[in-house]
């Protein structure tokens, strides 16, 4: 599979109109926080697209420049959503025992930001080019136990959320970090992330929903 600056360019756009409709349409306070997150990952995106050019231009551009947009999009991954993720699902869940669940999802994540933080300071990543992919190279102990954690802090709260339309979004990207690590293991983490960018579009279909905007 192809990716490239133009296609995370495109992605980050189109999530950029959605994001925006979407929080134009937001009549609660508690919905903002999952009517922004279209918005976020089309940061995301554009920052990788950033990446993207200037991997691919080392002779004009300076090789500090794709070491900090590396470590900015490891800071989308790592750091912003294990704790925006279940946070904006606590936000907006209205069922109380599912809740409380999804505020252990929100304290595993603060977990997992701060030792992806921890990490990055002791190590940075770096990001390169493999297979028409981003490879991002940065040494995770216990891989295993922080894949699993990172799972249950990002995905699982869309999955266990009461919302319908936010139950099919977790279950969809959830799809795609198992698609990703199989079929793309080395470069996993940029090819799950577009495709969960992509995903986040759904939200937009959440927030117009007219139940969603009664005034509590």
């Amino acid at each position: 599979m192809c990716f490239s600056a133009e296609a995370s360019f495109i992605v980050s756009g189109a999530l950029s109109i959605i994001g925006i409709s979407a929080i134009r349409q937001v009549k609660t306070r508690k919905d903002i926080f999952v009517a922004s997150i279209p918005l976020i990952f089309a940061l995301q995106q554009f920052t990788e697209g950033l990446l993207w050019i200037t991997l691919q231009n080392p002779d004009i551009t300076h090789i500090q420049t794709s070491d900090w947009l590396a470590g900015l999009y490891g800071v989308f991954i790592g750091v912003i959503w294990p704790v925006y993720a279940p946070f904006a699902i606590f936000r907006e869940e209205t069922d109380s025992q599912t809740k409380r669940v999804v505020a252990s999802m929100l304290l595993a994540g603060v977990g997992l930001a701060a030792y992806t933080i921890i990490g990055m300071i002791h190590e940075p990543i770096v990001a390169s080019i493999i297979n028409h992919s981003i490879h991002y190279a940065h040494k995770v102990e216990g891989q295993e136990i922080v894949l699993g954690m990172y799972l249950f802090a990002t995905c699982a709260p869309f999955i266990l959320s009461s919302k319908k339309l936010l139950n099919l979004t977790g279950m969809i990207i959830t799809l795609g970090f198992f698609a990703a690590f199989f079929f793309y293991q080395q470069t996993f983490a940029s090819v799950w992330c577009f495709f969960a960018a992509m995903a986040s579009g759904l939200i937009y279909f959440y927030v117009r929903k007219s139940e969603n905007f009664k005034i509590n």
